[in-house]
């Protein structure tokens, strides 16, 4: 089998839950990650949800989702000795990620400017609520909050009520870790010309703004700011519809086509109705091909909105599903979790992969690749590290003995 893309690149990884799934992406694509945690774990940890609900740091289902294939150490770097470890693993990686305060590597002396005089080539990432500089540099801020901020927030929910959050899941953290890896795989391809590192600053703020990008648009074409629309579609000119609709059981997404584009989803529908006696006739009469939404009033599109939701709650999901996989029409089921896990695309792509934790005797299934590469494999390559699981190896390589570790535990240093 070929080497993995980042295969012989060694990376510190010292983000929080902020930024370790930049750390995972690299790791799936070959890189060699060491997870540096405090003594007693990374906080984490902690994080819910828990493998069978048993609140342990070794089990918190969030950890595990975003640290698999990286070794994990643990150290203190607010002790001296903690402080030459750390400086001594620099000397021999290529990348360092982390996400503290802008100015807590610095207070310790282990700033940017200090490692490039221990290795000029390193590559230090920082994923940061705000960046490295101007007035918010130094102010805390939550998932949520960022999305707040980032413009984000203020484009999910119904327009009639207040804003709502995508999910449980860390959207703006998740945004920022993907920037930051590629921002990192960016300074190691200019690296590889000039031989030179440098310091990344990722604001997890703009990450997000980035993400806002088409509303930003909106805002300069119309001097307004985007309304949100919830399962509607607001289409200037051309009326309102709904995008989400309830099936007999589960959803469905659809919005309605006008003109060639349209015709053969609105036939489809309208033959269904005939079927089942929910027809109105000005749907039957309609010569699909030559409707214009442009020119359709919004009381009309009501009432074919009316009629289509009057049929898809005589329908499951899946029969709609099946259906539209025979004809290709334009209606996708809203897919759930466990859909996604025995997707037929998904299956012939081998898309999930099983890995195995010996400590929880069980398997658990990940996404696999995010890309498919003819030459270079990429995915997660192993389970997520236990608490300091690598001491002896990591710490082995600077030459330190098992009494060495056995004393700096006691010590607190690691």
């Amino acid at each position: 089998m070929e080497e993995r893309p980042l295969e012989g690149l060694r990376v510190l990884d010292l983000a929080d839950e902020k930024g370790m799934f930049c750390g995972k992406l690299l790791s799936d694509l070959g890189a060699y990650v060491i997870k540096v945690e405090k003594p007693g774990g990374d906080p984490a940890r902690w994080l819910p949800p828990f493998y069978h609900d048993e609140k342990d740091p070794e089990k918190s289902l969030f950890f595990l989702a975003f640290n698999t294939g990286k070794k994990s150490i643990t150290l203190n770097l607010e002790k001296e000795e903690g402080k030459r470890l750390f400086q001594k693993l620099t000397e021999t990686s290529d990348f360092l990620i982390e996400s503290f305060p802008p100015s807590y590597l610095k207070g310790l002396g282990l700033g940017y400017d200090s490692l490039k005089e221990i290795n000029p080539s390193l590559i230090m990432t920082s994923i940061t609520p705000f960046g490295q500089s101007g007035p918010y540099a130094n102010f805390k801020g939550t998932d949520l909050t960022i999305q707040a901020l980032g413009a984000l927030l203020s484009e999910q929910g119904d327009r009639d009520r207040p804003p709502v959050r995508t999910s449980v899941v860390p959207q703006a953290y998740m945004h920022a870790s993907a920037d930051a890896a590629e921002a990192t795989l960016i300074a190691h391809y200019y690296r590889a010309r000039t031989g030179r590192g440098q310091h990344v600053d990722v604001s997890i703020m703009e990450s997000v703004l980035w993400v806002a990008g088409r509303d930003l648009a909106f805002y300069n074409a119309y001097g307004t700011s985007y309304k949100r629309e919830g399962s509607l579609w607001t289409r200037p000119g051309r009326g309102t519809t709904r995008t989400i609709w309830e099936c007999k059981e589960g959803y469905v997404s659809f919005a309605i086509q006008g003109g060639q584009t349209g015709a053969p989803t609105n036939r489809a529908i309208v033959e269904w109705m005939e079927k089942k006696g929910l027809c109105p006739v000005f749907m039957k009469e309609k010569e699909w091909e030559k409707w214009d939404l442009g020119s359709t009033n919004q009381e009309e599109l009501d009432r074919i909105c009316e009629a289509i939701a009057a049929l898809f709650k005589t329908l499951t999901a899946n029969e709609i599903e099946e259906e539209l996989a025979k004809k290709g029409l334009m209606i996708n089921k809203v897919q759930t979790v466990a859909d996604h896990l025995s997707h037929p695309q998904l299956a012939s792509r081998g898309f999930w992969k099983e890995i195995e934790y010996d400590y929880l005797e069980s398997t658990i299934i990940y996404p696999g690749a995010f890309a498919k590469f003819s030459l270079t494999p990429i995915g997660p390559p192993s389970r997520a590290p236990r608490i300091g699981e690598h001491n002896e190896i990591v710490y082995g390589e600077l030459g330190l003995s098992r009494e060495d570790l056995h004393r700096l535990r006691s010590e607190g240093i690691i």
